[in-house]
């Protein structure tokens, strides 16, 4: 009776034990929960204030005339002035699929955007853009010539 006693007591520690060891995480999982929300509020600030930063620096590049001369009155490089700059294309991009409601990811619309020469390109859903490569449209797969590989001996 002794060893069933000890027995019953040890289960019984070792399921206090784990009662313990659960409400020590939910306790840490609400007090997470609460740092993370204030953590990503403050990360869209972030991108609030990074946004206004570009529409600012667009706004003198305007009245400058140029990026180089913007981002010397804004104290900052050339490159950060471009990396800025860029946010609000992004936002654009954002704004106008989510605008007209299109489920499309913005690296899709950025792939479809423009073609290599500057000109728009073709879409997936048009058949006109399976013409030849010799007309004003772009060529498809098919209609490219197999190239054959460089090899490294002369």
């Amino acid at each position: 009776m002794a060893s069933t006693q000890a027995r019953m007591t040890a289960r019984a520690r070792a399921r206090a034990a784990q009662q313990k060891v659960v409400a020590d995480r939910k306790a840490r999982d609400e007090k997470n929960m609460g740092s993370l929300t204030d953590y990503f509020a403050a990360a869209n600030q972030i991108d609030a204030a990074r946004l206004a930063m570009a529409r600012a620096l667009d706004d003198i590049r305007g009245r400058e005339g140029t990026l180089s001369a913007a981002a010397t009155l804004a104290g900052i490089t050339t490159g950060e002035a471009r990396k800025l700059l860029a946010l609000l294309t992004d936002a654009a991009l954002t704004s106008a699929s989510t605008d007209s409601g299109d489920d499309a990811s913005v690296s899709d619309s950025d792939a479809a955007a423009d073609s290599r020469d500057g000109s728009a390109a073709p879409d997936a859903a048009d058949p006109a853009a399976t013409e030849d490569a010799t007309t004003s449209k772009t060529a498809t797969v098919d209609s490219v010539p197999n190239a054959e590989p460089a090899t490294g001996q002369g």
